[in-house]
């Protein structure tokens, strides 16, 4: 893309801004990125700019007071082409290409010399010197920049009404892995000098003060024969590297040409003065490193955000993340969330795959907010399943994570019920020791849980469906919930052993107290019937389930899942060979998931 420069009356009225292409801009004294404030006879909204292949379209707005003028003679709408320029009132602008190489050419200079950030640090400007001035402006300077590119040309512009001597100015990346003879990168650039010469970076002064992590200043003889120092009419030029991982590589290269003959002596004005330039370009290489390692915390942050709750986002902050995610053993609660019937509406919803991922992220969004404000972890995603954990990273007693896991459950299936009453979720909740942490391979690496506990938490949502209920939990997660003080209780609905399991686990039923109270003389039945079971007499069990599913037909999902059981029990109990060791009576196997 091309850059277009602008250079009004005095040297500081100048910027250069990159032109996208196939778009139109608008340039004026009130256009917030192309404005030109410092010529009174620009209008507040003036022309018109499209970059269409090689060429820039230019059109005068009818809002433009002045002409503008192209070879001399008004003009309300052209074209020009790389090179061109136009003008309106006293500001020249000009058409460049926007590819810039750093120069392999290598002139060896007469003198090296280099830097420690704190060499620079020591040194006092003239309190004559405006740039006195111009560090109060570096606040508001930063603010206004958007974007990178933003950034780069505000700060060149900086700099070089900080450095007068100064010919061009790049901020450029080379990484060390790289051969030498890899070409620099130009991550933006730009030139002063006169126009009989062109600027190109010395990419040997590059690689030195980058791979050095060192500031470093070069000299060349400008009365000698170097087509270096001659084509690009400079006599020195500096590198100072960034710091930081976010701009990791990156350097700040300023050249220009002085006016003092060779030999320059160490205490020579010359050099004096340009390690004066140096302190000044310093600051802006800081700001620079300084302001990227925030945007890119603020990302990371934000990253952060979609996965971890504020409390953990707030410690990984404090801490290192590999410090803070590294895998360990901990006690935790572990939730699953599913919706019910995806795969059916999947089938239904073949020809508009769109509106069923539209209606899929509303649905999974639901069930991430929830676990985030109860300050859960979101673990994993798998089609329309989410899975979010308590008691990691931030280690905290076990029931709190329990009654964190059970209070997402119950306000997901809430907000289903009240916003999305076809839609509808399932929960499983177990709660035990796990190892959690940054677990994956070398290739690829996420947040997640495994272990025993786990597995059974995914084996308590999909039971739903055989259950006919909303949200299962496993006994230690019980166990915790009614040891607390909430509003919440749990009814034990079977001893089971999960399909692809070997070991029996107890299932309850997660309700608010209101709804249990609502409902306790039929949990009180049918936890007299379970308590019959285990003690095998499967005749009075019979009888009162059957008399519960004909007198609450509409609470049938569990009560029949245990009828059937019992019935098989009784047929199997006449078999002159049956053992009920083998498969004790009180214990349903499940054939599926």
């Amino acid at each position: 893309m091309p850059y277009l420069i602008a250079q009004g009356p005095q040297p500081h009225h100048r910027w250069r801004r990159l032109l996208p292409e196939n778009t139109a801009v608008q340039l004026g004294r009130n256009v917030p990125r192309w404005q030109v404030d410092w010529d009174p006879l620009i209008s507040g909204q003036h022309i018109e700019m499209k970059v269409v292949g090689d060429k820039l379209v230019v059109k005068q707005l009818s809002s433009a007071s002045n002409p503008v003028y192209v070879e001399g003679a008004p003009s309300q709408q052209f074209e020009r082409q790389w090179g061109e320029h136009f003008v309106i009132g006293e500001t020249t602008f000009t058409l460049l290409k926007s590819e810039i190489l750093a120069t392999l050419e290598h002139s060896t200079p007469v003198m090296e010399k280099t830097f420690l950030p704190s060499d620079l640090q020591m040194m006092q400007f003239d309190v004559e010197s405006n740039r006195i001035d111009l560090l109060g402006q570096l606040p508001n300077l930063i603010s206004n920049a958007v974007a990178d590119q933003d950034l780069f040309s505000h700060l060149v512009t900086w700099l070089f009404k900080g450095i007068p001597r100064a010919a061009g100015i790049a901020f450029v990346s080379w990484q060390q892995e790289r051969d030498s003879h890899e070409p620099v990168q130009v991550l933006y650039w730009d030139y002063r000098g006169p126009v009989t010469t062109t600027f190109a970076p010395s990419q040997h002064l590059i690689h030195r003060a980058i791979e050095s992590d060192v500031s470093t200043l070069h000299f060349w003889n400008p009365d000698s024969e170097s087509e270096y120092t001659e084509f690009h009419g400079i006599d020195w030029a500096f590198c100072i590297p960034l710091s930081g991982a976010s701009c990791q590589g990156w350097g700040l290269y300023i050249a220009g040409r002085g006016e003092a003959d060779l030999p320059i002596p160490d205490d020579s004005m010359k050099q004096l003065q340009i390690k004066l330039d140096m302190k000044y370009a310093q600051l802006a290489a800081s700001t620079l490193s300084n302001l990227r390692s925030l945007k890119f915390l603020e990302r990371t942050t934000t990253h952060f955000r979609q996965f971890f709750p504020d409390v953990v986002v707030d410690a990984l902050q404090s801490s290192t993340p590999d410090e803070l995610l590294s895998p360990r053993e901990s006690d935790v609660s572990v939730l699953f969330c599913d919706l019910r019937g995806f795969t059916r509406t999947s089938e239904l919803s073949s020809n508009d795959l769109m509106e069923l991922l539209k209606t899929t992220s509303q649905s999974l969004s639901v069930m991430t907010k929830q676990v985030l404000y109860h300050q859960g972890v979101i673990g994993d995603f798998h089609g329309d399943t989410v899975m979010g954990f308590w008691g990691w990273p931030v280690s905290q007693d076990i029931q709190i994570s329990a009654l964190q896991a059970c209070q997402t459950a119950l306000e997901i299936t809430r907000i289903f019920q009240q916003h999305s009453p076809v839609q509808q979720a399932t929960l499983g909740i177990a709660s035990g020791l796990a190892v959690a942490g940054k677990i994956g391979s070398d290739d690829q690496v996420k947040v997640s849980v495994l272990g025993p506990v786990v597995n059974l938490a995914a084996r308590l949502e999909s039971m739903n469906r055989q259950f006919g209920t909303t949200i299962l939990i496993d006994q230690a997660t019980a166990q915790l919930i009614e040891s607390s003080e909430l509003e919440l209780n749990t009814v034990k609905l079977a001893t089971v052993q999960p399909y692809g399991m070997n070991s029996h686990a107890d299932v309850f039923l997660l309700l608010h107290r209101e709804s249990y109270l609502e409902r306790l003389p039929f949990f009180q039945r049918y936890s007299f019937a379970l308590e019959k079971l285990k003690q095998g007499d499967l005749a009075s069990v019979q009888r009162e389930l059957a008399s519960l599913v004909t007198e609450e037909p509409t609470e049938t999902g569990f009560v029949n899942l245990l009828l059937n059981h019992v019935q098989l029990q009784c047929v199997l109990a006449q078999q002159p060979n049956h053992d009920p060791s083998i498969s004790p009576p009180h214990i349903i196997q499940l054939l599926n998931k």
